[in-house]
């Protein structure tokens, strides 16, 4: 089970929890409390979803360094300058859309997706909210099945 589908489980009880908040506030027709258990269901999936970038940003960042040091070794000048140059600091001071543009296509879907995610999570990050309709199971295996076409040595 990859970290992704174990926090799409985890996610899963919690959400579990919040429909049976809202389910008691509407047999009970208390409105205030239906309200308060969608707000609360809201932040958990932003927190999940901020979790989960978190650990996909972690992937990204492994994958660049296995791509950086196989193309700075045996390789000719021409071939490997650029290459050196990003490995001289720390991946993560390249941008990280720039990361990911060296593992994908930025032409393709998949990239559109994870730029998408980027921008969610750089509002939730930065304290705003991520108003986009998401699904934490959804987000969870687009992002595993990303990360297992990474290269990992």
């Amino acid at each position: 089970m990859t970290i992704f589908a174990e926090v799409a489980s985890q996610w899963q009880i919690a959400d579990n929890g919040f429909s049976a908040l809202e389910q008691a506030a509407f047999l009970a027709n208390d409105d205030v409390a239906f309200d308060k258990a969608g707000e609360q269901r809201k932040r958990n999936d932003q927190a999940y979803f901020l979790y989960l970038f978190t650990r996909f940003e972690d992937a990204v960042n492994r994958a660049v360094e296995v791509i950086l040091a196989n193309r700075v070794v045996g390789v000719q000048w021409t071939d490997r300058r650029i290459w050196e140059d990003w490995s001289r600091g720390d991946v993560r001071e390249v941008s990280f859309l720039s990361r990911v543009r060296i593992l994908m296509d930025k032409t393709r879907n998949d990239y559109a997706n994870v730029q998408s995610y980027y921008n969610g999570r750089n509002k939730v990050a930065h304290g705003g909210e991520w108003t986009e309709e998401f699904f934490i199971p959804t987000i969870a295996q687009q992002m595993a099945t990303l990360c297992s076409s990474f290269p990992m040595h």
